[in-house]
């Protein structure tokens, strides 16, 4: 009788984190069903979790997005926001490594409340921390993440079955978080244009030296640029520079209100008023296509024509998303008041694919059409160095359209 107690008492002892640590395979199943957030509390508990912990995050390759829009009520324009942002980052099952941000120049104008979590203070004198756009996102995100950001008078964003055209004076954010991939790596780097670009000099391409300003490691395969500056005006012989050093790579993005980024981020000085940011999208498994609606193209046919020629590079869509860099003059106006036309001729040709994006103040883009052959893995067409004929990349009352693919992931 003795012994059944002495055993009774050794088993109420027993740690539950230490009898599931004998049966791994009831603790893989257990943490396989966790979000990301959770999951790193758990590989804190012991050793064995945070192995298990470890080879869980390299399963998971999703990517996230969601598209938040604050209220009318002045009262609940911050509050929707910030909850709904939190909550998503919150059950995100994919460790972020990338994220891109476009909000409204409302939204960025303004500053975000969150409710303390300090435990110190007394509930009546517990007050709301005041966060810009940037910081906000910043908390929400691993420390390892690296977040691009950008403001514009409107935005383009996906949620779980919805793509917005989103316009004007609405307080509203996007955005796309995305994992570690294999063979998928993602740089960016400045240009100071007081810098670069001296005024009162003609001689533009021999002053712009793309090697003194990219953080693109030398042997990598970089198969797009988006471009983005927070000036009206940007010398096209940027762009070109851009273009030709990296053997004729689409270049596209536009002119936004704000690149969201403190400037000791960025290295530039203080005084600096003009800048560009530029993000590469590089490696073997990175694929992509671009388009050009043009200033002309105003039917819904005829856009849907050119949004084809995107359907018809054949690159795969299992993993996929697109940015869409739009003129201000061709939202809901420009379509005699119809909403969304040209993000939902996209997301009828490309259903499962998110899109994201802006309406900036000029855009900047190209043709790059190359076919995908799914037999072959590759384009059929190799990328070659530019010829001296240059395609025009600087834009007025156009749409930009950039697929991006993920393959072999």
């Amino acid at each position: 009788m003795e012994n059944i107690n002495v055993r009774s008492t050794e088993v109420e002892n027993v740690c539950p984190a230490t009898v599931l640590q004998r049966i791994p395979v009831i603790i893989n199943k257990i943490l396989e069903t966790l979000p990301m957030k959770s999951l790193h509390a758990c590989a804190r508990v012991c050793r064995t979790w945070n192995e298990i912990v470890k080879k869980i995050k390299q399963t998971r390759t999703s990517l996230h997005w969601l598209c938040v829009q604050g209220e009318d009520e002045e009262n609940q324009k911050d509050h929707n926001i910030v909850e709904d942002l939190t909550m998503s980052f919150q059950k995100l099952t994919s460790e972020p490594a990338h994220v891109f941000v476009f909000c409204t120049s409302s939204l960025f104008e303004e500053s975000l409340y969150v409710p303390s979590k300090s435990q110190s203070r007394r509930p009546r004198l517990c007050k709301s921390q005041s966060y810009d756009v940037e910081s906000f996102i910043t908390s929400l995100l691993p420390s390892s993440c690296k977040c691009y950001s950008v403001a514009a008078d409107g935005i383009i964003g996906s949620s779980v079955n919805k793509t917005v055209e989103i316009e004007h004076s609405v307080m509203a954010m996007t955005y796309l978080a995305i994992p570690r991939l294999p063979g998928v790596e993602i740089y960016d780097f400045f240009i100071d244009l007081n810098k670069h670009i001296p005024p009162m000099t003609p001689e533009i391409p021999d002053l712009f030296n793309v090697e003194e300003v990219t953080t693109v490691p030398y042997d990598q395969e970089v198969k797009a640029i988006l471009f983005f500056s927070d000036l009206h005006f940007c010398p096209q012989e940027i762009q070109l520079g851009l273009l030709d050093y990296y053997n004729g790579c689409p270049v596209v993005g536009g002119y936004v209100d704000h690149i969201v980024t403190p400037l000791s981020e960025c290295g530039l000085d203080e005084s600096s008023d003009s800048q560009v940011r530029c993000i590469a999208l590089c490696g073997p498994n990175v694929q992509v296509a671009s388009v050009v609606v043009k200033e002309d193209t105003d039917s819904e046919k005829e856009i849907e024509k050119e949004l084809l020629k995107l359907k018809a590079c054949n690159l795969p869509t299992e993993k996929s998303f697109a940015f869409m860099f739009a003129c201000l003059g061709r939202g809901k106006s420009y379509h005699h008041g119809k909403e969304n036309v040209e993000s939902s001729i996209f997301r009828k040709i490309f259903p499962q694919t998110p899109l994201f994006g802006f309406f900036g103040n000029g855009e900047i883009g190209m043709n790059y059409l190359h076919p995908y052959d799914s037999m072959e893995n590759g384009f059929k067409s190799k990328k070659t160095k530019t010829s001296r004929h240059h395609p025009k990349l600087s834009h007025a009352y156009t749409s930009i359209f950039l697929l991006v693919s993920i393959t072999s992931c």
